[in-house]
């Protein structure tokens, strides 16, 4: 039993350092744009047909919950964003205009490093001036019955317009779309 008592410290310490997931929450387009029901950051495919490999897309939101639409901000570290259904990070795919978006094994890379600014933009942090943006245009129609897609690439904020760089987190269904 002694022994087993002189472990208790070392466990205690352990349980200090685990950090609890937040709340995941969608990532929604500021402004609807062509789609009345929003467009928000979304892993291209649905439940098993999901792309786990393919470049993110901006998409008509689904309902609040469904996994390939839902994001943890700043886990498993700060700047991150996760995947926790499918345990991977958003990872520009270089830090330059035009980049695609992928999921990636959470790292170190800076290019996993994400900050929601006090103006909307989702931007790296060492690159400030690259952010998430949906394609200008139409939207293309996607699955479901009034769906619209459009693509999704790091963007020059100051050569973009806001209303494709400015994002809003929703935390709920109570808050969804809005």
């Amino acid at each position: 039993m002694r022994p087993i008592l002189s472990l208790l410290p070392i466990l205690l310490s352990f349980t200090n350092n685990i950090v609890a997931e937040p709340d995941p929450v969608m990532i929604r387009l500021v402004d609807p744009l062509d789609e009345p029901e929003f467009y928000c950051v979304d892993i291209p495919g649905f439940r098993q047909n999901v792309q786990l490999q393919a470049p993110l897309m901006a998409h008509t939101l689904k309902r609040f919950g469904s996994a390939d639409e839902m994001w943890t901000m700043d886990y498993p570290s700060k700047g991150q964003i996760y995947a926790s259904e499918y345990g991977l990070c958003i990872q520009a795919a270089s830090a330059k205009q035009g980049a695609t978006l992928l999921l990636k094994e959470p790292s170190d890379s800076p290019l996993q490093r994400f900050k929601l600014t006090k103006e909307g933009a989702l931007v790296l942090v060492d690159n400030p001036e690259l952010g998430f943006s949906v394609a200008g245009g139409e939207g293309s129609k996607a699955g479901g019955p009034s769906h619209l897609r459009r693509d999704m690439r790091l963007g020059r904020l100051s050569d973009t317009d806001a209303t494709l760089t400015s994002w809003k987190l929703v935390e709920s269904a109570e808050s969804w779309p809005e």
